[in-house]
């Protein structure tokens, strides 16, 4: 049996445990961390068949998972926990000799755990380093998980990739940079590394519903011409940008020669099927192969249902690449589409 802590963005554990059922009739899913982390069994599949499976084709709601390789009972004597970590560490000793390993270290609000992450790592990393191997916090080749629950603690070593993310529990953070416009800018960055689409690779960019330019400062700096769609101001840091042509104007209303943008970005707050019908009409403004990467607001009560209606949408004008929550989404989640 393959035994794995899920997690998903706050809310969205129900929505990732039903993309799992639906896969996986058999699936054996429970909640830890409510909305957010869970647990799930699979008979008759092992780990490597089971992620393979999830990387070819990944759940929009499943952010970051792990396979377990022991589950042990949460003591209530801090020495005994301690003990527990430095042991099941020792253990790995054949397998992370000359190896750089990532210690991530997660715990349920309700959880019992007597250590701070940076304790737990603290704690396992001398078992590691006697091993032979080197402790990294970025860039690992493999990772060792813990996560602990209200009685459990759930331990296991892995590669980055069959993680989905190698964010602890895909929580994928940037350093705020001095003079950021929005937080906005993080779900294009991380749309870019998630998708694995480098922004550079572009040359002119239409962004709709762009002020007040989180995501035109983030095409900017990568070196790309922009048209910026929204009939309020844009922040004053790009007043003047000779990259950039601001259009205060609403995006239903434009028209742009056929071919004239390689990248279509959308982060407009709108209904979600009003936005649709808009980027649909500027499609003769892409080129051919051209992406864009929209989100899609969430705002009723089936996010499931919503998704498949705009995907069918879409789908009549583009090729849908892939559709995910980033941890930056919130009450949405992010699609790449080629034309």
């Amino acid at each position: 049996m393959s035994v794995f802590i899920g997690t998903s963005n706050p809310g969205f554990a129900p929505y990732a445990m039903e993309e799992l059922r639906r896969r996986w009739p058999g699936i054996t899913l429970s909640g830890l961390a409510p909305g957010e982390t869970f647990k799930l069994s699979v008979d008759g599949t092992d780990d490597e068949a089971l992620v393979r499976q999830l990387r070819r084709d990944e759940p929009i709601f499943l952010r970051h998972l792990f396979p377990v390789r022991e589950e042990l009972a949460l003591s209530e004597q801090a020495e005994e926990v301690a003990a527990a970590l430095v042991s099941f560490a020792g253990s790995l000793s054949a397998e992370v000799r000359g190896a750089k390993v990532a210690i991530q270290v997660r715990k349920a609000q309700d959880s019992t755990f007597p250590f701070s992450s940076a304790e737990a790592r603290d704690l396992m990393v001398p078992a590691l380093l006697e091993a032979g191997a080197q402790t990294v916090s970025r860039g690992a080749d493999l990772i060792l998980s813990v996560y602990t629950a209200k009685r459990s603690l759930y331990v296991g070593l892995s590669a980055p990739r069959d993680n989905l993310s190698d964010w602890p529990g895909g929580a994928v953070r940037f350093r705020r940079e001095e003079g950021l416009i929005s937080r906005a800018a993080f779900k294009l960055l991380e749309a870019e590394q998630t998708f694995d689409l480098p922004l550079t690779r572009f040359a002119s960019a239409l962004d709709l519903g762009a002020a007040p330019g989180g995501w035109t400062s983030v095409l900017l700096e990568r070196g790309l011409r922009v048209t910026a769609v929204d009939p309020a101001a844009m922040d004053e840091s790009l007043y003047d940008h000779p990259m950039l042509r601001h259009l205060r104007q609403n995006a239903a209303e434009l028209n742009f020669a056929p071919g004239t943008f390689d990248l279509l970005v959308c982060d407009m707050s709108w209904d979600p099927h009003h936005t649709a019908r808009i980027v649909k009409q500027l499609a003769p403004a892409l080129s051919a192969g051209a992406s864009v990467i929209v989100t899609l607001k969430l705002m009723y009560k089936k996010p499931m249902q919503t998704i498949a209606d705009l995907l069918a949408s879409y789908e009549e004008s583009f090729d849908i690449k892939r559709v995910k929550q980033l941890f930056h989404n919130r009450d949405e989640v992010t699609v790449w589409m080629r034309k």
